[in-house]
């Protein structure tokens, strides 16, 4: 009977039990693609991430969520970093993605990985109809709604106060229409700004039906391409809040700094340590 010993590590977790709960598999070589995606489907974690060898890297990182195959996920970074600190007691590592290769390094508990260079387009919509497709008030919408990709294109929208963050609640249909990113899947986050904190909320559409997570890396690091791309005052340096209303509180430190790089980190945990047989 196989089996593969797995971790369950909280990513963006300042406590036990908060943060996004990502599944790592340290022993995934013989693994092939179809037994990932069952055993990511099997776990029904946001994130599942198979650590590989890499001639690049320390490691070399297989991504999924329950529906697909990721090339990228901050998410998975964190957790990877996590594991392999775990096993090395290292806190420097270079890790493989199927998009690049990620220097991750740990500061304060936390772990960091610079952003690659955002891109960008324009969202075409006006403003009382992304108001409608978050069932707001036009009032609540802020400009420029921008497509921005950190690593994974999404969405974002600003909103004018925390209340309409809080309040939010998106139309499936309209992100269907309005939402799509450069691989055909609905991907937004919304957000609001108040000096040094950001709070924000991301919505994905998985197997037919909206879903959202406590936490996003690939939401919030395009969100600091975004204010690079808007041309925000630089430096910044953010406290980012999700997950409060899932009772998944979920922190994130992004930060873009002078040379215009943008970093994003978070504290990750290891919760629970196991083995799946099937």
């Amino acid at each position: 009977m196989p089996a593969c010993r797995y971790h369950i590590v909280n990513v963006y977790s300042e406590a036990p039990l908060a943060g996004l709960p990502v599944a790592v598999f340290d022993q995934s070589s013989l693994l092939d693609a179809a037994t990932m995606q069952a055993l990511a489907l099997q776990l029904q974690a946001g994130i599942t991430v198979f650590l590989l060898p890499s001639a690049r890297g320390h490691a070399r990182l297989s991504i999924f969520n329950p529906e697909r195959a990721l090339t990228f996920s901050p998410d998975a970074l964190l957790a990877a970093a996590t594991v392999l600190r775990e096993q090395t007691g290292n806190n420097l590592f270079s890790i493989e993605t199927d998009v690049m290769v990620v220097p991750m390094w740990q500061e304060q508990e936390r772990w960091f990985f610079q952003a690659r260079a955002p891109g960008m387009r324009r969202c075409e919509v006006r403003p009382r109809h992304l108001a409608a497709m978050l069932s707001l008030s036009e009032s609540d919408v802020d400009e420029p709604a921008l497509f921005v990709n950190g690593g994974v294109e999404q969405l974002i929208v600003p909103l004018t106060n925390a209340d309409a963050v809080k309040n939010c609640s998106p139309r499936l249909d309209d992100m269907a229409l309005h939402a799509v990113n450069d691989h055909g899947q609905p991907q937004l986050l919304v957000w609001h700004r108040m000096v040094d904190t950001v709070v924000a909320r991301s919505f994905s559409v998985r197997f037919g039906s909206l879903r959202e997570e406590p936490a996003c890396g690939a939401s919030i690091a395009a969100l600091g391409g975004y204010l690079l791309l808007t041309r925000a005052p630089l430096p910044i340096t953010l406290r980012v809040r999700q997950g409060d209303h899932l009772d998944r509180p979920s922190r994130m430190a992004l930060t873009v700094d002078d040379y215009e790089r943008v970093m994003l980190g978070g504290q990750a945990r290891i919760q629970l340590s196991g083995e799946l047989s099937w």
